[in-house]
């Protein structure tokens, strides 16, 4: 493996430096996590009211829509609690203040959340944190219809930190049971789950010990068993969202580093203390994509981010990757690397075969604009990308649109088309894709600068401004929510 990542560096390193020239890869995943735990992204107070907060969500979404993000993951369980209306979980404090009130006026924020993004042309992945229950203990009120207070046997506590126990089986099904109802009542993209598992700090030691003795089939050894637990339940969770919601992505967001030993790291192992065990998921096929977090810089002593890079695409085979990076760190007034880390590291992400794409932590990185940042993706995200297709998943196209039409108004252009009729799987248009070209010759769907919009599968019509050119080529394609393409309709236009 070390000879491997050595050839890849050396094989990439004439072209991480800084290169003037910008891809524009047609196809690329570009995300942000939404994090609502601690206010850190939104809302901004728990003491807001639903209108403020409604509001906020709205001008968040068209700040990362302006700056070329195309997917985001939006937290909607922190602490087994809900930021939507959740039959079993009470509302969280974080919305609303108090652990168990509803907002009022009652909204749900998912379902704004997924109205907002889908009427931007985005996906949206629900993000729960699967295991939590109290990130500080006594910050605040637990609800009475806490699992906590329901299930007290069900806890792990560490210090002024709670779980609730993978150990358990009852545990893993109630988690695959949120998951479950979430995919059921909600149009969402995909299910996402973070880093936390087992936790950080402080490691567990015995915690967990009568447990194992209850239920550890067979396993002799507690560390195997804990991974085992993880991987049962990530496993239940995949086998919940096949049944329940098909067209439902799942993927998950491990800390960077899995052991030292794969890419001379010097730095925490996830498969020795949160017992994360990636391998296993990709091999298994129980996710469909994996977005490590690898939160240093490149050329980092302990933890070198090319390194790191490298290894994860060399075993990532069938399964999407997407890299997780410290935008809310690296674009942070004052921060002391390079100036342009974040930058660099999307132009070495883009030179790797096997990387689809980057999720930026975390939004308000973007929507404040530090220090200049959604400014420069601005500048990466010039022309709209299309998500990686998960053809694994799914690889039958939507049919294509028809009736294609250019009408001069005004000297502006109105593109018009009819919605296809459902393809052999079910599947109606996601988004579709609007090329503009000079003439049929020059045509090369594969060339982004060529995609004026990606529009919403409700939209049926787009205006253009596309200057003085007598003639122009338009093409629009249907896009599924797995990335599949349709064949275009082409029109040909001609100034009068």
């Amino acid at each position: 493996m070390r000879l491997i990542i050595a050839f890849l560096l050396l094989f990439f390193s004439v072209n991480i430096q800084l290169n003037a020239q910008y891809i524009y890869p047609k196809r690329e995943l570009r995300g942000a996590w939404i994090a609502t735990i601690a206010n850190i992204d939104w809302p901004s107070s728990n003491h807001e009211t639903s209108g403020q907060q409604i509001k906020e969500l709205k001008l968040l979404f068209d700040k990362l829509k302006a700056a070329g993000i195309n997917t985001v993951f939006f937290q909607v369980r922190t602490e087994c609690d809900a930021l939507y209306d959740s039959p079993y979980e009470p509302w969280s404090y974080w919305l609303t203040g108090v652990q168990g009130k509803a907002p009022y006026p009652f909204y749900d924020p998912l379902q704004v959340a997924v109205q907002e993004a889908h009427s931007r042309g985005m996906e949206i992945q629900a993000w729960l944190n699967p295991l939590r229950v109290e990130k500080k203990d006594d910050n605040f009120v637990i609800a009475r219809n806490n699992v906590q207070n329901i299930h007290p046997d069900w806890i792990l506590k560490f210090r002024d930190y709670k779980m609730i126990n993978p150990g358990i089986p009852d545990v893993r099904h109630y988690v695959a049971k949120i998951v479950g109802d979430i995919v059921r009542r909600y149009d969402v993209d995909g299910i996402h789950f973070d880093d936390y598992f087992y936790p950080y700090s402080p490691k567990i030691k015995n915690e967990d010990r009568r447990t194992f003795i209850k239920y550890n089939e067979g396993i002799k050894d507690i560390n195997d068993w804990r991974r085992n637990n993880i991987n049962k339940l990530i496993e239940e969770v995949h086998d919940t969202i096949e049944a329940e919601a098909p067209k439902v992505k799942f993927g998950i967001s491990p800390f960077g580093i899995v052991e030292n030993k794969f890419t001379d790291s010097k730095g925490f192992e996830a498969y020795k203390i949160l017992y994360c065990d990636p391998l296993t998921w990709i091999k298994k096929k129980t996710i469909d994509y994996i977005v490590p977090q690898l939160y240093w810089e490149i050329g980092n002593s302990s933890a070198d981010y090319k390194n790191l890079l490298l290894w994860w695409a060399s075993v990532t085979d069938g399964v999407q990757l997407y890299i997780g990076t410290y935008a809310t760190k690296m674009a942070l007034p004052g921060y002391k690397g390079e100036p342009d880390e974040l930058e660099k590291q999307i132009r070495i992400n883009r030179q790797i075969i096997r990387v689809g794409g980057t999720v930026f932590y975390s939004a308000k990185a973007i929507a404040k604009n530090y220090s200049g940042f959604a400014d420069s993706l601005k500048m990466y995200f010039k022309h709209p990308s299309l998500v990686p297709a998960m053809t694994l998943k799914d690889s039958v196209p939507p049919l294509s649109p028809s009736n294609l039409t250019v009408t001069d108004i005004d000297n502006k252009l109105l593109i018009k088309w009819d919605k296809p009729s459902a393809a052999a799987d079910g599947d109606t248009p996601f988004i579709f894709v609007v090329y503009r070209f000079t003439s049929l010759e020059s045509i090369d769907r594969d060339d982004a600068s060529h995609i004026i919009d990606a529009v919403p599968g409700s939209t049926f019509s787009y205006i253009d401004n596309p200057g003085n050119n007598s003639q122009y080529v338009y093409l629009v394609s249907a896009v599924d929510k797995f990335g599949n393409e349709s064949r275009p309709v082409i029109y040909k236009y001609l100034k009068k």
